[in-house]
């Protein structure tokens, strides 16, 4: 899968902050059948969510982009803002975006990541 860039965004982020979208909460099902249930809210909830990048501030000179999937700390991103509440042509719940804190992004990929990939589930050594 490629890259897709968001070409005009409706909101825009200040200085190095990013805007980021499609954080998955609920439960995961791996390949093989297993369901991981949805833990948030849990000690084993705290870990690191996969999240997709809706605009980055001017001020930003890290590689990361709109449309790279980035890796962020447990907790370090703010509540969601729901598109559609701005712009009536998006779906409600389509596109909720968050402020992620830059400093806070662990990875960043330009590909969908794998979600059965072990920063998903957890940090090595989670119990």
């Amino acid at each position: 899968m490629t890259t897709e860039a968001i070409i005009d965004p409706i909101i825009l982020p200040l200085h190095k902050d990013v805007l980021a979208f499609d954080m998955y909460f609920g439960e995961q099902k791996t390949t093989s059948g297993i369901i991981l249930m949805d833990d948030d809210k849990t000690d084993r909830g705290i870990h690191p969510r996969w999240a997709k990048v809706y605009a980055v501030g001017p001020e930003n000179n890290t590689p990361i982009r709109p449309g790279y999937w980035i890796l962020v700390e447990h907790g370090r991103w703010s509540r969601g803002i729901d598109l559609s509440e701005i712009d009536p042509n998006i779906p409600r719940n389509e596109t909720v975006v968050r402020r992620v804190d830059p400093k806070a992004i662990l990875l960043y990929s330009k590909e969908n990541p794998n979600p059965e990939m072990g920063a998903m589930v957890g940090p090595i050594g989670a119990k």
